[in-house]
């Protein structure tokens, strides 16, 4: 689900490049310059460092003329960290120091509520003020006052001024793995799970051409062009309920989404919300559910069980389109001389997509985040743009 207040969401977990991707409604990407750029630098996938003189621009910009949340987390080499908000006026200004450990990330969040000022550091306030006017402008700095030499990661800016519980939540991110099929999560029919095999594995290589030489040892293998076996995908998952009858029909809800045609979107998002592991699967073989009645309650089934989903096409770049208003429209263009599969993640596709700058689009009825993966040899796509975000250059 959308948070349309979520104005402008900076993960930088993006491909290396110029770009930092918005993940937020306004899709106000942000454009690096000079000495920023994404480095693995953070507690999962990467961060923003600006060391001399460099830059993250974006068009969107704090609304201070309304409430306003920004969430920042920041490293820096030195011991202190500072922050101003101007308002109009001769020295109409609020200015703060902050004590910090070098070289530790802080999470800091700034909110306006009203004429009211709050600063966050980790789990505690460290500032409420009084706001003279609507703001105009607002500062982070270090004690390098030419230049700066920072870690950033995960700006978040909302147009409303986020609870102290919201703020904490943020910062304390549920860590616990979530899965989906087909939108919808394990959770809903009462399935968790356990463990999981092969999401991430390396995938077998299929056999290649080879030749065999008289008066030669062993043989001679084609190994310019790797290609890779279907990927496998082992879940071991429990299911409990409060009687036999609750039990069953539980069961069969959760077996009843494998029962449509064609293939299923499994997804795994885990504590890096904005890279989920994302598949095109279908439930080849069937399901043994081993039932046990609980210790202390005698009311109280729990059935284990694997399921054993199979992805055809497991060499993929995945995508995610952003819509905020129905009939929004994502488009592909590519140079390739393999074909390609779309599948564009509301349960449609385009398949045997190939040529020179063939332009594919896609229109959504509903508004939504929808990742969209495009299967086939990635490895040999000659050019490529999209007006979505690049989630994954290449997930094999």
């Amino acid at each position: 689900m959308i948070d349309k207040s979520l104005i402008l969401h900076l993960p930088f977990h993006d491909p290396d490049g110029s770009k930092a991707y918005d993940y937020s409604q306004s899709r106000a990407d942000a454009d690096l310059s000079g000495d920023a750029k994404l480095i693995k630098d953070a507690d999962a996938g990467k961060a923003l460092s600006i060391k001399g003189v460099g830059e993250a621009i974006t068009a969107k910009a704090i609304p201070f003329n309304t409430d306003f949340t920004l969430t920042i987390n920041i490293k820096t080499p030195h011991n202190r960290i500072g922050w101003v908000l101007n308002s109009p006026g001769v020295e109409k200004f609020i200015e703060r120091w902050i004590s910090v450990a070098p070289n530790r990330r802080e999470f800091l969040a700034f909110v306006k509520s009203g004429n009211s000022f709050t600063v966050y550091r980790n789990k505690e306030v460290v500032f409420v003020g009084t706001i003279s006017g609507t703001p105009n402008g607002f500062a982070l700095c270090d004690d390098d006052l030419i230049e700066t030499n920072v870690i950033i990661d995960d700006v978040q800016l909302y147009n409303r001024a986020l609870k102290e519980k919201e703020v904490l939540m943020i910062q304390g991110a549920n860590d616990d793995v979530e899965y989906f099929l087909d939108g919808f999560n394990f959770k809903e029919y009462g399935v968790e799970v356990s463990a999981s095999k092969g999401l991430v594995d390396r995938l077998a290589r299929k056999e290649t051409l080879t030749a065999e030489w008289d008066n030669y040892h062993g043989i001679v293998r084609d190994k310019k062009r790797p290609r890779f076996k279907e990927r496998t995908i082992v879940l071991d998952c429990f299911i409990y309920a409060s009687s036999r009858t609750a039990f069953v029909e539980w069961v069969q809800r959760f077996f009843s989404l494998f029962d449509a045609p064609g293939n299923h979107r499994f997804k795994c998002v885990p504590h890096l919300k904005t890279k989920p592991l994302v598949y095109e699967v279908e439930l080849h073989d069937g399901v043994s559910v081993e039932k046990t009645w609980g210790h202390y309650n005698d009311e109280l089934m729990v059935g284990t069980f694997q399921i054993t989903l199979v992805e055809d096409e497991p060499v993929k770049r995945v995508l995610r389109h952003i819509g905020t208003t129905a009939n929004t429209v994502a488009s592909i263009t590519v140079t390739s001389t393999k074909y390609l599969n779309i599948y564009w993640g509301d349960g449609s596709h385009t398949y045997n997509v190939a040529g020179n700058q063939k332009t594919v689009e896609h229109t959504y009825e509903e508004p939504g985040e929808y990742d969209i993966i495009i299967s086939g040899v990635i490895e040999d796509i000659e050019e490529f743009s999209t007006n979505a975000i690049v989630v994954w250059e290449i997930l094999k």
